[in-house]
């Protein structure tokens, strides 16, 4: 789970009607232009498999060597996550930009993201190869404060801290409001942070009223019961959970907190005063911190240890699995408090 954000470059929207795939193949009178603003226009409504096919047949109207559609391809490619086909889209581009700085700038901002994330943060190599592309974007006219960003981080996960907090410093210098604003600062504050799965910031108020931040927990083993009161598995592990919470429940080191899904307030707090479900408990109706956490299935459990990285999570495991993943952090909690 991948919880540094990355710094891609905006474009402006594309406001037209939509050419939908099917009529893509059936009329052969849409211009290029027509196919490409469909192209343009379905990658800003986020719909990245018909972009791709739009980008596609706009890109074989121009003999395969439009830099326009080249460049659109590698952006919902990336939004794919699809970072080999990003790769050769972008080199594509480059290729054929005929020194359109906007789209070289595209071109090499995602490559870099591509091998940045195709590193996982371990393969030096390929963050070797992201620095340098981020490196080929700054010579160009006009770049963009975020290659800074994206620059820095890619350093820091070089292990060249020093090197990785000054350009990050000078995205912040330069959008000091920006969306990565917050994130560049605890970057700056620590590094780690970009090499390390630091769980991403949340806060909520508890069904008891107790107020809880991330912050909060610093020091202490965490996790978090991703439920619903509609789901049978979820319904299911409630005794195993409550075993484990009072297994637990005379430790200060350990936290366990449920994170409904629930939309019907009275149902969720209903359930969870009829099951004794005595640990803190938020419904989490906008899933705010579901999605900041990327969770698609229910339950998942999510352990985080004293210094707030993410150690484990699953999908669905049993008490035993959760207690031994929960007993190796809180030895792990241990021994750091014993080496201070």
């Amino acid at each position: 789970m991948l919880t540094i954000r990355i710094g891609r470059l905006t474009t402006l929207p594309v406001l037209i009607c939509l050419v939908s795939s099917s009529l893509l193949a059936q009329e052969a009178d849409l211009t290029y232009e027509d196919v490409l603003a469909s192209a343009k226009e379905l990658l800003h409504r986020d719909r990245y498999d018909e972009a791709v096919k739009a980008f596609r047949h706009a890109n074989e109207m121009r003999d395969k060597k439009s830099p326009e559609c080249l460049a659109g391809l590698s952006d919902a490619y990336l939004a794919l996550e699809a970072y080999k086909n990003v790769i050769a889209a972008s080199d594509k581009t480059i290729q054929f930009a005929n020194g359109d700085t906007k789209l070289l700038l595209r071109a090499y901002n995602n490559k870099g993201l591509a091998l940045q994330a195709q590193a996982n943060r371990k393969d030096q190599d390929k963050l070797q190869a992201a620095e340098a592309v981020f490196r080929e974007a700054l010579k160009l006219p006009n770049a963009q404060p975020i290659l800074r960003y994206n620059l820095g981080v890619v350093l820091m996960q070089l292990y060249r801290d020093e090197e990785g907090v000054a350009e990050v410093k000078q995205y912040m210098k330069a959008q000091p409001k920006g969306s990565y604003a917050e994130i560049a600062r605890k970057l700056v504050a620590n590094p780690r942070r970009a090499r390390e799965n630091f769980a991403p910031d949340f806060s909520f108020t508890s069904s008891s009223g107790e107020y809880i931040t991330l912050e909060d927990l610093k020091g202490k083993v965490v996790m978090l019961d991703f439920w619903a009161t509609w789901c049978p598995p979820c319904v299911a592990s409630v005794p195993e959970l409550r075993n484990l919470y009072r297994r637990y429940s005379n430790n200060p080191g350990f936290v366990l907190i449920g994170v409904s899904s629930d939309f019907d307030e009275g149902a969720w707090r209903s359930f969870t005063d009829r099951n004794k479900m005595q640990w803190p408990q938020y419904r989490d109706h906008n899933r705010r911190i579901a999605e900041a956490f990327n969770i698609r299935a229910f339950p998942t459990y999510v352990i985080i240890d004293h210094e707030g990285i993410l150690r484990f999570q699953s999908i669905g495991v049993g008490a035993a699995n959760l207690d031994a993943a929960i007993r190796r952090q809180m030895k792990a909690a241990a021994q750091s408090a014993e080496a201070r």
